[in-house]
């Protein structure tokens, strides 16, 4: 049992991608164009699937840690999260992926649009950084991004992310 009475909900230290992400996890075509609008629009999917208990607090965190340091990186690729962990907000963790045909100005360092937009949402700090890690190796391949925007739909994007995963060097597999 937890502090409140409730059975303690136990997770994996390294959880696999199937315990964080499914294809409803997943925006195949977002609508806005400015990182606010990404933000605002990627947290209330993520509220609607009911994977976070206060929305507003998950937008102003999310704002908040890219007013600070950007998140998005070279390739089009941004991975948001809050900067302090708040898993109280969250009924369990996830990861959470949206996707822009046409780029949003994101604070990247090569000052080009940002089409993915990973969303972490992990309990743990060790959890948040090895998921941190393979996402960033799998988007350094200009490929497999190119793979992420090119397909249709949120099923073939999860699947693409699985082939991705399954395709990580020893190192950042899962163990």
């Amino acid at each position: 049992m937890d502090e409140r009475g409730k059975p303690a909900v136990t997770e994996s230290a390294d959880p696999a991608l199937a315990e964080l992400f499914e294809a409803t996890h997943v925006i195949p075509e977002l609508k806005a164009t400015t990182r606010e609008g990404v933000i605002a629009e990627v947290v209330k999917q993520v509220a609607q699937r009911g994977l976070v208990s206060d929305a507003r607090w998950l937008e102003t965190a999310l704002t908040e840690r890219e007013r600070m340091v950007p998140t998005a990186m070279p390739n089009g690729v941004a991975f948001l999260h809050a900067r302090h962990r708040a898993s109280e907000k969250f009924p369990k963790q996830f990861l959470f992926l949206a996707r822009s045909s046409t780029g949003a100005a994101f604070g990247a360092p090569d000052e080009r649009p940002t089409h993915l937009f990973f969303l972490l949402a992990l309990r743990k700090d060790m959890a948040h950084l090895r998921w941190l890690a393979r996402l960033s190796w799998i988007c350094r391949n200009r490929t497999t991004v190119a793979s992420l925007l090119k397909v249709s739909g949120a099923d073939e994007i999860a699947h693409m992310l699985r082939l991705a995963v399954e395709e990580l060097p020893g190192n950042l597999r899962q163990r």
